[in-house]
C-alpha cells in the first residue's frame, strides 16, 4: 500500500496528542552497535522530513515531538507521533494492529530514507548527571558527552 506523511494540523495534533510508544525508529536489536551515529542521525532525518518540532527541551528523555498523520491510499488515518524519548528516538501511537503497524514501517522507511539536514543540539541526561550534544555536520552524525558540575548552581537547578 501506498501512504503519504504530513505534519498533523493543529487540530488533529490537539485530538491526537496522548500517545504510547509503539517501536523504536532504528530497530535496537539491528543498530545495537550504532546508538551513537543513529539518535542524533533520525533528529537530522526527522527535520529534513518534517521541518522543526513541536516543542524541544533540554531534557534528553523528552527531547523533541513530531505530531504525524499518515494517510493511506484509502484515505484511511494513521496518526502518531516521532519523539525523543528515554528508550531514543521512537514512534508512539493509539494502536499496535496489522493496519497501524503497516503504516508506521512505511513512515519509518520514510525517514531512515532521508538525508539529514545539518544541526546541532545540546541536552542533558538528568539521570546520570551528562550534558550532550549532538548533531549532524556534512551528513555525518555525532554525539558527544561529558559530566555535569554539580556544583555549579545553574546546574544544580535542572536537578531541584
Amino acid at each position: 500500500m501506498e501512504y503519504k506523511f504530513r505534519v498533523q494540523t493543529k487540530e488533529e495534533e490537539e485530538k491526537y496528542s496522548i500517545t504510547s510508544q509503539i517501536c523504536e525508529i532504528y530497530d535496537p536489536s539491528r543498530y545495537a552497535d550504532e546508538t551513537e551515529n543513529v539518535i542524533p542521525l533520525v533528529f537530522g532525518q526527522l527535520q529534513a522530513r518534517f521541518g522543526q518540532p513541536l516543542y524541544i527541551t533540554k531534557d534528553y528523555e523528552n527531547m523533541y515531538r513530531y505530531a504525524i498523520c499518515i494517510e493511506a491510499e484509502n484515505g484511511e488515518k494513521t496518526y502518531v507521533s516521532a519523539y525523543c524519548g528515554p528508550t531514543g528516538p521512537a514512534i508512539g501511537g493509539f494502536s499496535d494492529d496489522k493496519n497501524t503497524m503497516e503504516a508506521v514501517r512505511a513512515l519509518i522507511d520514510y525517514i531512515i530514507e532521508a538525508k539529514p539536514v545539518d544541526y546541532e543540539a545540546e541536552a542533558y541526561y538528568m539521570d546520570g548527571g551528562v550534558r550532550i550534544v549532538q548533531g549532524v555536520k556534512n551528513g555525518v552524525p555525532y554525539l558527544t558527552g561529558g559530566m555535569l558540575d554539580m556544583d555549579d548552581p545553574e546546574i544544580a537547578k535542572l536537578f531541584m
